[in-house]
Order: C-alpha cells, then structure tokens, then sequence
C-alpha cells in the first residue's frame, strides 16, 4: 500500500500548474517554426521579405558590390529589392550559409521568441504578472491578429527591432548605454531614427547621443564591411520609395501617406501629404512626451511608435505589431481599474485586427488602388486607430501616472 502525504496532492498540482504552461510556451516557437516549414515546402509561397534577405546576404557574401541591384521574385510575380542599410546585410549573413527552409524555420523560431519577450515586457510595464502562463496566453491571443500573423508570413524584422526599442527605452533609467538600441535599430532599418527625436525633446542628452553614436557605428561598420554599396545607399538611395512600392494606394500600405492617395484615388498627394504628416509628427511627439512627464514611459514609447508609423511613407500592415503592447496595456490595466470601457475597447481592436487580415482578398477582384464610401473606413483602419489613440492621449495625458503601490496606473 503506498501513502501519500496530504500535502502531496496541492504541491503536485502547483507543480504542473508552472511546469505545463513554461513547456508549453517552450514549445510554441518550435511548432509554429515547423508548421512554417511545411506550408513553405508544400506551397512554395510567402517568406517574400525573408527570400529578398536572403538573397543579399548571399550576394554581400560573394563580393560583387551589388547588394541593391538583388532582387526576388514571388510566386505572385511581385520583384521585391533589398531596400535596408548595408549594416543589415552584414546581420543577416548567417541566412546565406542555409537553404530556404532551414532560414525559414530558424526565422519564424526566432520571430515567435520575440514576439513572447514583447509580450512578457509589456505585462511587466502594465504591473502585470510575468509569469510562463500569462505569457504563453498573450502570446497565443495575438498570433491571430493581422499585423503579427502577416510578419510572420513574410518574414520581416519588426518583432526584433520592437522587442529592442522596448527593452532599450523602458528598462533601468539611468543606465549608461539606454539609447544603443535605438541607434542599433536604426541602423537596421531607419524608421527608428524618430526615437532619437524622442530622446531629444525628453531632453535625455545622454541617451539621445548614445543613439546617435550607436547609429553612426552601425553607418562606420557598413562602410568598412561594403563601401561601394554604402556609397549607393547613403548617397541617394535610401530615398528611392519606388523600391519599396509602385502605388502608395495598396491597402496594405497603412501610413498616412497611403491613406491620402486612397482618399484621393491618386499616387501623387505629396503637396497635401508633407505638411499634415509634419504637423502629425510635431503632435504625436508632444503626446509622447507628455505620457513621460505624466510618469508613463511605455505609452510615451508607443505614441512615439505609433506617430512613426503615421508619417512614413510607407508603412505596410506588418509594421503595425506595435500594436500588442498596446493590446496588452489597453486589457490588463483596465481590467486592473475595473474599466470596462478599456476592456471593450481592448476587445474590439483585437477583433478589427484580426479582421483585417480581409485586406488580402481585395487583390482578387483587382481593385487593390480603388475604393469608395464605406471602403474607405475599413481600408484605413490603422491610420484611424492611430489618429484616434493619439488623441486619447492628448486628452488624458495622465493616464500613465504612477501609481502610490509603483505600478504605473491607468487613470487618475
């Protein structure tokens, strides 16, 4: 006969009740890497932005100083070219020493990590548990939504470049080296250049000229790496939006930009586009700084993020994963507030999200540049949720004022 102690049965179960969740969330990257695999082989679609980097990785690798002449080709027929700094090929080099599938596992493993580190940052930033469970559930509700599922379909770096910014800019406040990721960011990809203006207007100088220093560093390295291509680049080719997109109509591109030449039905509305997104940019960074001098860095980081997206050029669907913190933030601090108007809200943007993924069936009825009356609002969806959580937060400035317990509060 064997005995159990009474005290057997609840240390077991507080036992499986942390080890099934952290293995579950151990697992998730594995099988969403795995399932990316086969849909790769057996269709032999998507991974486009992954194929275009992988692409110059393997010419930088062969020496032959055209790393913006690569282009790829999808089964969709669209020619895709390598639009990022040099520095960015020199990061991806280890792509050229793998076959496609292997990259394409290796890739969305590492997107899924990510996208849990971002996760696990913003429960911490909303005073939330941080445990394998909490994490495992964020992570498993956003996969759905459009902008994460559609980076993991084409195999962007906006999860990594996100998951840096956050950790760099709302980590220990007086560390020395805050401000080296954003400057590390942007050397990968450019956009996050706006968090130096950010930095600025904080008056953090330090942080500010880590930045700068930490950019120039990735410019200096991408020079002595690849100097012919540099020249290229810096010399006039970051401004080469054709490379980036034919038509700023397409749905897919969801910055301000594009929501003007849908509402014009015209690719030409830069005369109106440069100063509303000069005037969008002066308001969304005075809301982020005021979110700081409310107490709240993270909503400050967000309207940053959310005013970049606003005023590039080109911000496509994807670029939009900005959007689960501020799901995590919306849900968990309303909840902890008994704000059920956050909760609801938190539910409905969720849901829009998610139903936006719709936005790839436009281009089956050939009509990806045109759209009329109701259209109008569903296809700028992003812009309008941007444009109206700024101005939420101009409104209610304080609504990240810290709480007397050290959490960060929700409404005063």
């Amino acid at each position: 006969m064997t005995i159990l102690s009474p005290a057997a049965g609840p240390r077991s179960d507080r036992r499986s009740g942390v080890v099934l969740p952290a293995t579950a969330l151990l697992m998730l990257p594995v099988l969403v890497a795995a399932a990316a695999v086969v849909v790769h082989r057996s269709t032999g679609r998507f991974w486009g932005d992954l194929a275009v980097y992988r692409a110059a990785a393997v010419a930088a690798a062969g020496g032959d100083g055209r790393l913006y002449d690569v282009t790829h080709q999808g089964a969709d027929g669209i020619v895709l070219g390598f639009t990022y700094p040099p520095f960015a090929a020199l990061l991806l080099q280890p792509l050229a020493y793998v076959d496609v599938s292997t990259g394409i596992g290796i890739w969305s493993l590492a997107s899924v990590v990510a996208l849990a580190a971002v996760v696990r940052a913003s429960l911490r930033a909303a005073g939330a548990g941080t445990g394998a469970g909490a994490v495992l559930l964020g992570t498993v509700a956003v996969l759905p939504v459009f902008p994460v599922a559609g980076h993991l379909q084409v195999g962007q770096v906006g999860l990594f470049l996100m998951l840096i910014l956050l950790l760099d800019l709302t980590g220990e406040p007086g560390s020395r080296w805050r401000g080296l990721g954003v400057g590390i960011a942007a050397g990968i990809k450019l956009t996050p250049l706006i968090f130096v203006v950010y930095l600025l207007c904080l008056r953090r100088w330090r942080a500010a000229g880590v930045a700068l220093a930490g950019f120039a560093g990735t410019v200096g390295l991408g020079f002595a790496w690849r100097p012919v291509d540099s020249v290229r680049f810096w010399g006039g080719g970051l401004f080469d939006t054709a490379r980036v997109t034919g038509d700023p109509r397409t749905v897919l591109n969801q910055s301000l930009h594009g929501a003007l030449a849908r509402l014009g039905d015209t690719a030409d509305v830069r005369a109106v586009w440069l100063p509303v997104a000069v005037l969008t940019a002066v308001a969304g960074i005075v809301v982020a700084v005021r979110c700081v001098r409310a107490g709240d860095q993270v909503l400050g980081v967000l309207a940053c993020a959310t005013t970049g997206l606003l005023v590039s050029p080109v911000s496509w669907h994807h670029h939009w994963v900005w959007c689960v913190p501020a799901l995590v933030l919306l849900v968990v601090r309303g909840r902890r507030a008994g704000d059920r108007v956050a909760v609801v809200a938190g539910a409905l943007l969720w849901t829009g999200f998610v139903a936006s993924a719709a936005w790839t069936l436009v281009g089956l009825r050939g009509a990806d540049l045109h759209f009329r009356g109701w259209e109008l609002l569903h296809t700028n969806l992003y812009v309008l949720v941007g444009f109206v959580a700024l101005g939420w937060l101009a409104l209610r400035p304080s609504g990240g004022r810290a709480g007397v317990d050290g959490t960060e509060g929700w409404v005063r």
